[in-house]
């Protein structure tokens, strides 16, 4: 939406997050008058007010938002919520800060989503552009809210979406996008899994190239769905259909990762392990196809690129045992695809607030590899129960408790990680408040 459309209009911004401080700044760069609903106490919004020289109303209520035009939704904030519900049937409208974003950037926007791997793709594909010459800003829910974003010149922005932002945005076109994934995650905020893939695969609708997972059909667009652009599958299997474009081909003792005409890359050359970065490479070949830049050009990047923080983290070893931080493994699909990169035997700490999951879908990955599952946070019965028989469990009151447990268990060959499989925000602020406090403890078992 351009923010001119919005000068004539009331706007109230809904959710003072980081997102929604990202919005108040783009809305007085462009001079629209607006307003901030935040579910806070009075004194706090007193104090926003006098920072933001706007009204900030301290509740979510239904009379409030009819009595605007447009709202912006802070991607936290559902949609589903009945005030917001109400408005929505009164004839307000109701968009997120991608949406704004949509209406101004003036350079190509290579746009990703998916329950897992999103924000490995992202940075991945960040650096490797980044590495050829091409300034490249990794941005939305990465990290660097959208919008912020724009206050930088850039030859593409690379966006990271979630489910939460796609509900509020219809007119976004990038030159390329992806939903990579699609597993039980959210199901707390949306009908089943069906209904949360479907709202994903709405980023496909305006994009000029999409690609798919061939595996994984949630992804893939249905009957009745408008995807204007080409449509390209990825799979990791070395014996693709005609309709899987990119994929791995086994040649000797090397497998390489491939479109229908040339081989890229040696699986073996990537510094992140795992069939699931396999996935997240080919992606990443696939998404950036389209600017045209020379594999040449591209391929130091492509194979420097390390990985994120609290994503299969590489922490250190002492006495044989190797310790991993994956907190950003907050379902059940990254959890398993985590375990299964791992080089040994598990030792898993996982739990915290399931988010309706049903942790029964990873015990074969479990009694696989997992040899000691610890539990923590505030759902862990449930998952102890659901995931009972599958190998040897212990509960631990905090994480400081489970590295311990974890420490005292471990022999030569093992690995400990932690990969929740679950949000953090029964015990932490956030993913990486967990992953920090677990990279912390893991340090004073590495120094002792």
């Amino acid at each position: 939406m351009d923010p001119r459309l919005l000068t004539t209009q009331r706007v109230l911004i809904v959710g003072f997050g980081v997102t929604g401080a990202s919005v108040a700044k783009f809305l007085q760069l462009h001079h629209v008058a607006f307003e901030v609903a935040d579910e806070c106490d009075q004194e706090a919004a007193d104090k926003q007010s006098a920072l933001l020289a706007c009204k900030v109303h301290p509740e979510f209520s239904t009379e409030l938002f009819k009595q605007f035009d447009v709202l912006v939704l802070s991607p936290g904030v559902p949609r589903s919520t009945p005030a917001i519900e109400s408005a929505i049937a009164a004839g307000v409208d109701v968009i997120g800060d991608i949406e704004l974003f949509a209406g101004v950037v003036d350079a190509p926007v290579i746009a990703v989503t998916g329950s897992n791997g999103k924000s490995t793709v992202v940075s991945w594909i960040a650096h490797a552009l980044q590495g050829a010459g091409i300034k490249a800003i990794a941005c939305g829910n990465i990290g660097l809210p959208a919008l912020d974003s724009l206050q930088q010149s850039a030859d593409v922005y690379v966006l990271e979406l979630s489910s939460y932002q796609l509900e509020s945005t219809r007119s976004l076109k990038p030159l390329a996008a992806a939903v990579l994934n699609i597993s039980d995650d959210h199901l707390d905020r949306y009908t089943d899994i069906d209904h949360y893939a479907a709202v994903k695969r709405t980023l496909l609708a305006h994009a000029k190239y999409c690609v798919v997972n061939q595996d994984d059909s949630r992804t893939w667009p249905i009957d009745g769905e408008l995807i204007s652009g080409q449509c390209e599958r990825l799979t990791l299997s070395s014996e693709p259909d005609e309709k899987s474009r990119w994929h791995r081909t086994i040649k000797g003792d090397q497998t390489w990762l491939c479109d229908e005409h040339y081989a890229f890359l040696d699986q073996s050359e990537l510094a992140l392990p795992g069939d699931h970065n396999a996935a997240n490479a080919l992606a990443v070949l696939a998404l950036i196809e389209p600017l045209q830049v020379p594999f040449t050009a591209l391929k130091k990047g492509l194979l420097g690129f390390a990985g994120l923080p609290h994503r299969s983290e590489y922490l250190g070893e002492k006495a044989g045992v190797r310790w991993y931080n994956d907190s950003k493994g907050t379902n059940i699909d990254a959890c398993s695809k985590a375990i299964k990169a791992m080089p040994g035997a598990v030792i898993l700490i996982a739990g915290g607030i399931s988010k309706g999951a049903d942790f029964s879908a990873m015990r074969s990955v479990v009694e696989k590899h997992v040899k000691l599952l610890i539990l923590i946070g505030r759902d862990r019965a449930q998952i102890s129960s659901q995931l009972n028989g599958s190998t040897m469990i212990v509960m631990a009151e905090q994480l400081r408790d489970a590295v311990a447990s974890a420490h005292a268990h471990a022999i030569a060959g093992d690995v400990v990680l932690l990969s929740p499989a679950c949000s953090s925000f029964d015990m932490f602020r956030n993913f990486e408040d967990r992953g920090e406090q677990f990279a912390a403890r893991v340090e004073e078992v590495l120094a002792a």
